[in-house]
């Protein structure tokens, strides 16, 4: 049971990560990457990315 806790809380905290950043793309304030052409691609990728960077410090975390 300690083991499904563990692996359903690490993957909540991955799948937070893009949500939090969408969020911040939804209200109605300047913000980067408006005005390129690519900018909600640019941020897919870059939520994506920190949300891989955060699953492989966990797993790392996890193995010591």
């Amino acid at each position: 049971m300690n083991n499904i806790m563990k692996t359903l809380t690490e993957l909540t905290v991955v799948l937070t990560i893009p949500t939090i950043t969408y969020g911040f793309w939804g209200i109605n304030l300047k913000l980067p990457f408006q005005g390129v052409p690519y900018g909600s691609l640019l941020v897919i990728v870059i939520s994506l990315l920190i949300s891989v960077l955060v699953w492989y410090w966990l797993k790392k975390k996890k193995s010591l």
